[in-house]
């Protein structure tokens, strides 16, 4: 612009464009972690990223595809944690054995002890959201995936959708009467793999 000053656009920082889009994301995240799908609101999410209410709706076209971007991210950051996990197990543990596998599969699986519940309780609500199932549903390969090679690296045979399936169902199952999760999770693993 001749003489004035130039007029700034998001697409002349994308740096800047992203970085927010990318926070409006993890505050969604957030929230479906501590409150469950049904809680993520644009006014919510934008009180959470600390942002402006429009900036979330300038970035996600609605509710449904910021569910599935924050659910991406969910499932994007417990995939990275089962691969972690894998990488750690090859550099530093050669000739693991299929009866000290069970840990390694636990860590790759389970959060911190403070935040199962909450965990476990968004997969379950996740179901009642088109949006944040599909996600779940795309990006579960990633995580079975990881899990498959910790489990070949002890030369177990179990394939990684089972024992995640089986480390989920003790997990619930656990949770609901009043059991230890980590352990009712390991012996029902440790009949598997």
């Amino acid at each position: 612009m001749a003489g004035g000053a130039p007029v700034r656009r998001a697409l002349d920082h994308p740096g800047k464009g992203a970085r927010r889009r990318r926070e409006i994301i993890e505050a969604a995240a957030e929230i479906i972690v501590a409150e469950g799908p049904g809680a993520v609101t644009h006014r919510e999410v934008a009180a959470r990223a600390a942002c402006s209410l429009s900036a979330t709706t300038y970035y996600f076209s609605g509710i449904e595809e910021l569910l599935e971007a924050a659910g991406a991210h969910l499932l994007g950051r417990w995939a990275e944690q089962a691969e972690r996990v894998r990488d750690d197990l090859r550099t530093s543990v050669p000739g693991t054995r299929r009866a000290d596998v069970v840990g390694p599969v636990l860590t790759a699986l389970l959060p911190h002890v403070g935040e199962v519940r909450g965990h476990y309780q968004q997969l379950l609500a996740a179901g009642a959201s088109p949006a944040l199932a599909r996600a779940y549903r795309s990006g579960r390969a990633r995580l079975e995936a990881a899990v498959t090679d910790i489990l070949a690296a002890a030369g177990s045979t179990c394939p990684g959708p089972l024992a995640v399936a089986v480390v989920d169902g003790a997990v619930v199952s656990a949770l609901s009467e009043g059991r230890d999760v980590r352990k009712t999770a390991a012996d029902l693993l440790r009949r598997v793999v």
